[in-house]
């Protein structure tokens, strides 16, 4: 069994240790025998179905939390304004890395951030990762939008057409309202009186 009293560093390492074995995942060789702290595994499922996995996933969770816990600590312990130091350089950071740069998530960490590759599985953890996956620049989602009416073979009028697109980029077609906004305007007449 792992031992209790495991810290996040510990914890840590040991996740980093399995990322970089991944290469030789046993899955891929599944159902030769898994070898794990000196005891041997009919399968690499049937570890994963193990009490020793389900005791490392709890230790790992409760090792987040306080991982989580002791991040918010830090932050909350700053003055306000380092706080807002801390906050644009950040977000400014991933912005660049994928709105100025076109980064990837390794780039993010290893060039931006200067970070070495026990950051890998920490951004992980902290939904970093989640973030990168879900990030489009607008020249992706448009590259997407024009490959799905290619591949739809739809032949849409100007109009309909950006009301789609508003749609797939946006997930709501504004483009009455935009249209009634500059078609719709009213027009000042200052060679009349108002009333």
């Amino acid at each position: 069994m792992y031992n209790k009293t495991m810290n996040w560093e510990d914890l840590k390492q040991r996740k980093e240790d399995s990322i970089r074995e991944s290469t030789g995942n046993p899955v891929v060789k599944n159902p030769n025998p898994y070898e794990k702290n000196e005891k041997t595994y009919k399968s690499f499922s049937d570890y994963l179905n193990s009490d020793e996995y389900k005791e490392f996933l709890e230790m790992e969770e409760k090792a987040l939390v306080e991982y989580k816990q002791k991040a918010k600590k830090y932050f909350e312990s700053l003055e306000v304004d380092n706080q807002h130091l801390l906050f644009f350089h950040i977000t400014n950071t991933i912005f660049e890395n994928y709105f100025k740069d076109g980064g990837s998530y390794r780039g993010l960490l290893y060039d931006k951030f200067e970070f070495g590759p026990e950051s890998y599985s920490l951004g992980m953890d902290s939904g970093m990762f989640t973030l990168h996956n879900a990030i489009s620049t607008p020249n992706e989602l448009d590259e997407r939008f024009n490959a799905l009416m290619k591949f739809l073979k739809l032949e849409l009028s100007k109009e309909d057409l950006n009301s789609a697109r508003n749609i797939f980029t946006h997930g709501f077609d504004n483009s009455g309202q935009l249209n009634s906004l500059f078609s719709g305007q009213q027009k000042f007449r200052f060679d009349q009186d108002p009333e």
